[in-house]
């Protein structure tokens, strides 16, 4: 799959991970549709991305993914602005900030509905919008290393992670020219953990988020994977898992 001239949402797309690839994917010819709760910088990006262009590549919309109407206007967008999608990024994501023993106002719940709960949502409107328009198309979904390996650190967030990586999964050879697909990172330099960043830098080094970006672009361009999750480590780089049932080995991705 070539992206040159080809649509993105995706959602987290101010900050991180969703910064990184919205940058990317405009570099080789790309459009985007930024969606994120950050109003500022995602309005820089957008602005950034459009500076010195010839013709409109990156619209911003505030999106809180949690609201569906909301989720559901980045696909308006997308068609408004530049006449559909062709890729859908399903980025957006928290962590738990406290022990969840100490949650007592059961703000865990928050973290199933943005990392899990709105992937699906983002899955189904994606689907729903590819097979409308014929031509097929990529759905990634941002899992986590805590998506394939409990973590007792953040319990929740592995439990989100792990029905990310699930629910992707099940997507295995769709059909409709539609392919599925997830990262599975290990933790890398992002908001995202900042509120336990001292504790994780103790346990090793991050992933560069550049080689996180390189295991979406892989996914998206190369044809061969669908149901399948890229893991990614600072130790081992990227490798992509099959349908790992009865222990399957994993296929190594070369980049």
């Amino acid at each position: 799959m070539h992206v040159e001239n080809k649509v993105a949402i995706i959602t987290g797309a101010s900050s991180g991970l969703g910064k990184a690839l919205a940058e990317r994917l405009v570099s080789k010819g790309a459009k985007v549709i930024l969606g994120d709760i950050d109003r500022k910088d995602g309005l820089r990006l957008a602005t950034e991305l459009n500076y010195g262009k010839q013709e409109e590549v990156a619209f911003f919309v505030q999106c809180d993914v949690t609201k569906y109407d909301q989720q559901a206007a980045l696909f308006e967008a997308a068609k408004k602005h530049f006449g559909g999608v062709d890729i859908i990024v399903n980025n957006a994501g928290i962590a738990e900030n406290q022990p969840l023993w100490e949650d007592e106002k059961g703000i865990w719940k928050k973290v199933i509905d943005i990392d899990l709960s709105a992937v699906i949502e983002g899955t189904r409107l994606g689907i729903e919008d590819l097979k409308k328009q014929g031509r097929g198309g990529v759905i990634i979904n941002t899992g986590s290393l805590a998506g394939l390996y409990p973590q007792p650190m953040t319990p929740v967030y592995s439990a989100a992670k792990f029905g990310v990586v699930g629910f992707t999964r099940s997507f295995k050879d769709f059909g409709d020219n539609i392919r599925v697909n997830a990262v599975a990172p290990s933790f890398s330099p992002t908001k995202i953990i900042e509120p336990i960043k001292d504790l994780i830098t103790k346990m090793g080094p991050l992933v560069p988020v550049e080689l996180v970006t390189d295991a979406f672009m892989l996914l998206i361009e190369d044809e061969q994977y669908s149901g399948d999750i890229a893991r990614i480590t600072p130790q081992y780089g990227i490798s992509v898992l099959g349908k790992a049932v009865g222990g399957a080995k994993d296929k190594k991705a070369k980049l």
